[in-house]
């Protein structure tokens, strides 16, 4: 699927997951794919970047990002969010304070991969 792919930044190999411009019909495959190709992972091991700029969301939506990030969960190490602002941020800001893992949101992707490629 060309919206999950990998990008290799300072050595790290970071898995992307772009949901930028997706209306909500459109994301259950995205999510299905990248639970699979996080699965594939060993435990605690993934860098996940994840763009949702210009991103439909509705409530089912947000049900399903939550699902993401708890399936996700055992497989990542550190998940950075790019494109969350406006109504997107604050529901963003609430499924990071809900999340269990590291997760932190950037203004722009330079920012996130740098954060991404500090991870220990």
């Amino acid at each position: 699927m060309d919206k999950i792919n990998y990008i290799d930044y300072k050595g790290k190999t970071i898995l992307y997951i772009n949901f930028s411009k997706c209306h909500p019909r459109d994301i259950q495959p995205i999510i299905e794919e990248a639970k699979k190709v996080a699965a594939h992972q060993s435990p605690g091991t993934v860098l996940t970047l994840t763009n949702v700029a210009d991103m439909m969301f509705d409530k089912k939506t947000n049900d399903k990002m939550k699902d993401l990030a708890t399936h996700n969960h055992l497989f990542t190490k550190a998940e950075a969010v790019i494109g969350a602002t406006g109504v997107l941020k604050v529901i963003f800001d609430a499924i990071v304070l809900s999340g269990k893992g590291k997760v932190k949101l950037f203004d722009d992707m330079l920012s996130a991969k740098e954060w991404l490629a500090g991870q220990k």
